[in-house]
């Protein structure tokens, strides 16, 4: 395995100082409220999304489209707006276009890094995919050009424009839960075929016919990694290799401690411990399969976990905020309080649940499951604009965005933190004065 723990010099210097001499060292940012030019760099399966997102916010329009594969330049070219679109293979050229504003970064995780930097060394506004990055040397690098060329950067977590999300903030911090010392998150997933194995979309198995070297530039795509012989399978299902990314724990945990993170605001953990492997989907991967986490927060009487497994779903996605005199539980699909189980009240609430079980047919046992919630928040109550036309909005206005560098920041730390847990076989812990996992 490589652990990514290291910031690559020729990867930093391929987006940063390599690219100063093809392109000037400050590029001047046009009136926020004329039409914003933008760079779609990377319109594979998450990408396509966000190009077709950013060209619906108002005076916005597509103007540069990267990718190193073929299909995805020709299907993004077909579903832009704006026909006159520059397609290419080159990122940084897409990034160093004079008539670009914003650069939408969708690439594998390993690119986050100098893609990013560059943008923000030309001033160029961007929002980047999650996880922020794969190492703590790159998370550092990044706040520093985010914040020395004074950006707009906006973190594609988008439970942070969700309404279920932010309802579940408004209830955390009106303190009807009490006390909180447990926050419980999960992700189960699983399908015929492993997960991850998608190819340009995710209801897609196999690769696309015309997936070859000559249709692919894959020299670019390891200019910031180990240099192998072409691999379809590395390029479009790069998820699976810790050269290029972080597993589960970038792709999938990063949503979860992130959307607690919005809701509790504990930020960077003081101690993480990981455990996890390869315990089902063995042939097809470097990256486990499993994978368990515990977050802790000793100063705030506060534990956070996370579980992940790809063999089932059968709770499938949830997060459970557990207070003293309440639990609120949510998602993306819903935001719902649950009165304490220990208080009177409950009592009442169990014996309906149980009479409606009975005239169900149902075993008394499976009453609790019933027992309806003391709130239960309805689609359209929050009206919230989208993750993509906040950070639009932002770089109009000025405002920082929902999920900006310092949540990017936190978040990239935890994600690093639980990596380095599972490689050094132990549980680390966070420095705040020198800014170091020991």
């Amino acid at each position: 395995m490589n652990e990514p723990t290291q910031v690559t010099r020729r990867g930093l210097l391929s987006g940063g100082a390599a690219a100063a001499a093809a392109a000037p060292a400050v590029l001047a940012q046009r009136n926020p409220n004329s039409r914003l030019g933008v760079a779609m760099v990377g319109v594979g399966t998450r990408g396509i999304y966000l190009l077709e997102r950013a060209q619906e916010c108002p005076n916005t329009e597509i103007r540069v489209i990267s990718d190193l594969y073929d299909g995805n330049l020709k299907r993004a070219a077909a579903r832009s707006f704006n026909k006159k679109a520059q397609l290419t293979k080159d990122w940084e050229q897409a990034v160093a276009s004079p008539d670009v504003d914003a650069v939408f970064i969708a690439t594998p995780d390993f690119w986050h890094a100098p893609m990013t930097i560059r943008a923000a060394e030309l001033k160029k506004h961007v929002y980047v995919e999650k996880a922020l990055c794969r190492s703590l040397p790159e998370a550092k690098a990044i706040r520093h050009a985010v914040k020395t060329n004074k950006i707009v950067l906006q973190l594609g977590h988008h439970q942070n424009s969700d309404p279920f999300y932010l309802k579940g903030r408004e209830i955390y911090r009106s303190g009807q839960l009490g006390k909180v010392t447990l926050v419980r998150t999960y992700i189960d997933r699983t399908s015929a075929w492993p997960e991850w194995q998608f190819y340009t979309a995710y209801d897609i198995q196999e690769p696309p016919a015309d997936a070859r070297p000559d249709t692919i530039d894959w020299k670019r795509f390891v200019a910031n990694a180990p240099e192998i012989p072409f691999d379809v399978q590395r390029f479009f299902r790069w998820r699976c290799w810790w050269e290029y990314g972080t597993g589960i724990a970038g792709d999938l945990m990063s949503h979860q401690w992130d959307g607690v993170n919005l809701i509790a605001g504990m930020g960077i953990p003081e101690t993480v411990q990981t455990m996890g492997g390869l315990y089902y989907w063995k042939e097809d991967r470097e990256v486990p399969d499993q994978w368990h986490v515990l977050f802790e927060y000793p100063k705030r009487d506060l534990n956070i976990t996370f579980g992940c497994t790809f063999h089932n779903r059968h709770h499938g996605t949830n997060t459970y905020v557990f207070g003293r005199d309440a639990t609120l539980q949510v998602s993306s699909e819903w935001c719902k309080v649950y009165g304490a189980e220990w208080k009177p009240a409950y009592r009442e609430k169990l014996a309906a649940a149980r009479r409606r079980a009975e005239s169900a047919g149902l075993p008394a046992t499976d009453a609790p499951a019933l027992v309806m919630p003391d709130y239960a928040m309805k689609k359209g109550e929050l009206e919230v604009s989208n993750h993509i036309r906040n950070f639009i909005d932002c770089i109009r206005s000025g405002e920082t965005p929902r999920c900006g560098i310092d949540r990017a920041w936190e978040e990239a730390v935890a994600v690093v933190m639980s990596v380095e847990s599972y490689f050094r076989e132990r549980k680390v812990k966070w420095d705040p004065v020198n800014e170091q996992i020991v």
